[in-house]
């Protein structure tokens, strides 16, 4: 044998031994639990394990507890077993290695038909003339659907929807040209070569490898829109999505590459043991293209994941800073048991642990794109309300925290299948009937979650924002005194019907959930009506309040924020209760009131209001001056800037309307919008009061005359100062005089308070 074969063969022996030795420093005891697979079927240790214990069983019996001393633990059995397949393995390989210019001979003939490896340069001559027609052919075909798609970008509008609709459109399009392009590749390679030339085979490979790079590409663009950053779905910058776009396509193109030269090799029977030190060899160049992704894009893969609107919490900032390496270690030793079950043979156990690497690899970007999908949801118009947006940013976490769960639990599972632990096996058929009740439970929660946000949104719609965001139930506030006009039908309804649909869709819920279990609702409904009825009896003042309130409604006596008057009590409905309704009076007071007890309602604050105001002057005053000057006063405040445009009828006077002993009892009156009358009435009396004054006018002031028997030509005055007991007599008798007055001014709901 030559000398150059001799230090080859030497040289891959070398690193063969090397690369094994590497891959059996991963195991461990636990590690050799594998079975075998339809490829290279190796037998698993705990297999061989149990089934020499049945042959020695059947050899000699039962074993007693002095046998037991001398044999082999399960753990220390499985490793002999798994260092016996590791070793023989090695073996089968290095001989492999031995013979590999023959193996190297045997598969470039069977690449080029026998014709020796110039016929490469035919074969890429040939490939390069198919990349060419079938661009070609592309090119020609588009040529219309790239004017229309350059029509439909002039059309439309900036909107986020409108430029979505159509990068879906132009990637349809560029779907058809792909498909185009690689039919007509494919049939120059078909009328090229015959069916048994194995050309044929490489140059459709080989297509079908450009077909998926560029398929591939037409979806990151799509996704990350590396120069258009109004379609970008994520929130980056275009510097950061340019570098991410690239990074992945890179990287998918090495690995499609990859996998491409894998199945190659298979389809040209390479040795198969050969594949033992090429597949895990070919999957760390893989492995450490993913850690560099992801170190290269750390600040970019964090920053989709910070949320200005969010505090971080300890756990979430100790994450930021460490989760690249816990990646990387994690994607070591993913690798490194998918390894070693791919060199000993362990094809099942090795199929466990790819969808944990990939899972891994690929969490950032396909957490972030189930997010920026949910966020869509916001766009839904017919769903629009006033807390939509908070409501779906809750229901969004919810739904991430779900899938991210789900996301452990499926590595949980897999990691578990690949150590042949069978624990989901276990758990499946012990708890096998509660876990299927537990997901019809789930479901039902889901769907009615999915109902309650519905009517949420629906009503939401007709109600005000700060009654739905600012949890303001009734529209008195500490300023103003009440009386304005109130919300409303739908916005005083509303309310209730969510309340009662919330009740209904509760029970609905909670009825299905006990049937799920396995109780019989049908004895709990018949049991309700029993209860029903009995409650209706015994509770027939509830029966009243809840049926008059009904009937109120109906009505439409009032609503919520107007000024009632209601069993002699006034302030703004504040609340409506299925049975009772709550007045906060002007003052502060809360008043709730059954609807029972509402015999009459007094609404002040519908349409329109009239206030008649009162005031006293001297009995020599000149009633026409008085006329014409609150005439004048009155087309004043109608000019004013801030009230003047509540006036429905301007002030004006009525006049005396009676005659006390001490005065004459003015009246004048205005008629307003409801709720500005308590404004109005302080600037007419003082604007009233200051015309007065200027022309000489005051009002009068109240008198008490009190008769006394005199004793000669004593003054009174003097015998008041001097005699206390008549001086508390005198002031008696003009409090008694004056105390109707002081009640009707002191009571709550008082015009004047």
């Amino acid at each position: 044998m030559p000398q150059r074969i001799l230090s080859s063969v030497f040289s891959r022996t070398v690193a063969a031994t090397i690369f094994i030795y590497m891959l059996l420093m991963l195991s461990s005891a636990n590690v050799a639990q594998a079975h075998g697979s339809d490829i290279f079927k190796q037998p698993s240790p705990v297999a061989q394990i149990q089934a020499n214990q049945v042959a020695y069983t059947s050899e000699t019996g039962v074993l007693d507890d002095s046998d037991n001393e001398y044999m082999y633990k399960n753990s220390d059995m499985a490793r002999f077993i798994f260092l016996k397949d590791a070793q023989s393995r090695k073996n089968e390989l290095l001989n492999s290695l031995e013979h590999w210019p023959k193996h190297k001979e045997k598969l470039i003939n069977d690449l080029t038909d026998g014709q020796g490896i110039e016929r490469f340069l035919s074969l890429f001559t040939i490939l390069v003339l198919m990349l060419v027609c079938g661009f070609i052919v592309e090119r020609v075909t588009s040529i219309k659907t790239n004017a229309f798609s350059e029509r439909v970008a002039e059309e439309k509008d900036s909107s986020f929807r409108d430029n979505l609709d159509y990068l879906l459109m132009r990637g349809f399009f560029q779907y058809v040209g792909i498909v185009i392009f690689a039919v007509t590749a494919a049939l120059i390679a078909i009328y090229n070569y015959s069916e048994t030339d194995p050309f044929r085979l490489l140059s459709l490979h080989a297509l079908g490898l450009v077909v998926k790079i560029r398929a591939l590409k037409i979806l990151l663009r799509l996704i990350f829109a590396p120069n258009a950053k109004g379609n970008r779905l994520f929130k980056l910058d275009c510097e950061s999505a340019n570098r991410l776009y690239w990074s992945i396509l890179s990287f998918m193109a090495i690995y499609l590459i990859i996998t491409t030269f894998w199945r190659i090799l298979v389809l040209f029977s390479l040795d198969t043991i050969l594949f033992a030190l090429i597949i895990p060899a070919t999957g760390m160049i893989l492995n450490i293209l993913s850690i560099a992704f992801i170190w290269f894009n750390r600040k970019t893969i964090e920053a989709m994941f910070t949320d200005a609107k969010e505090t971080s919490s300890a756990f979430t900032r100790f994450l930021r800073q460490t989760w690249t390496t816990i990646f990387t270690i994690w994607l070591f030793i993913a690798w490194g048991f998918w390894a070693m079950y791919e060199f000993l043979g362990y094809y099942e156990q090795a199929k466990n642990f790819t969808p944990i690497w990939w899972l891994t690899f690929t969490f950032p970007i396909v957490d972030r794109l189930i997010f920026v999908s949910l966020t869509q949801l916001k766009r839904i118009t017919w769903l629009q309300s006033h807390s939509y947006d908070k409501r779906c940013d809750k229901f969004i976490n919810r739904v991430i925290i779900a899938l991210r769960v789900i996301f452990v639990a499926f590595i949980l599972h897999h990691l578990d299948a690949s150590f042949n632990y069978n624990a989901w096996e276990t758990i499946t058929n012990s708890l096998g009937g509660f876990i299927e009740m537990l997901v019809d439970i789930i479901v039902v929660i889901i769907a009615g979650y999915a109902i309650w946000e519905i009517i949420q949104s629906a009503i939401e719609r007709h109600l005000p924002y700060d009654m739905v965001c600012d949890n303001n139930n009734g529209t008195s506030t500490l300023e103003g005194e009440g009386g304005g006009a109130g919300a409303s039908r739908s916005e005083t309804l509303l309310p209730l019907v969510r309340s009662f649909l919330s009740v209904f869709l509760l029970s609905c819920v909670l009825l299905m959930v006990l049937s799920i279990v396995g109780v019989e609702i049908a004895p709990l409904l018949a049991g309700a009506g029993i209860v029903g009825i009995a409650v209706g009896f015994g509770a027939q003042k509830l029966v009243q309040d809840v049926i008059s309130g009904i009937f109120f409604l109906l009505d439409d006596a009032f609503r919520r924020g107007e000024y009632i008057e209601a069993a002699s009590l006034r302030g703004t409905v504040e609340r409506i209760s299925i049975r009772s309704i709550t007045l906060r009076h002007h003052l502060g007071a809360v008043q709730t009131i059954p609807f029972s007890e509402i015999a009459t309602v007094r609404n002040l604050s519908r349409d329109w209001i009239t206030k008649k105001l009162e005031f006293r002057l001297d009995y020599r005053t000149d009633v026409e001056k008085v006329r014409k000057l609150i005439k004048k006063v009155g087309q004043k405040m109608l000019l004013h800037p801030e009230y003047g445009q509540h006036f429905l009828l301007p002030l004006k006077s009525q006049g005396v309307t009676r005659v006390e002993e001490s005065a004459l009892i003015f009246r004048m009156k205005f008629t307003c919008v409801p709720g500005e009358q308590w404004v109005i009435r302080r600037e007419a009396f003082r604007l009233v009061q200051e015309s007065l004054k200027d022309n000489g006018i005051e009002f009068a002031h109240r008198s008490v005359h009190v008769l006394t028997e005199r004793d000669g030509k004593v003054d009174v005055q003097d015998a008041i100062e001097k005699n206390e007991e008549l001086a508390e007599k005198l002031g008696a008798a003009a409090a008694l005089t004056v105390s109707a007055e002081i009640k009707k001014n002191d009571k709550i709901d008082s015009d004047y308070n």
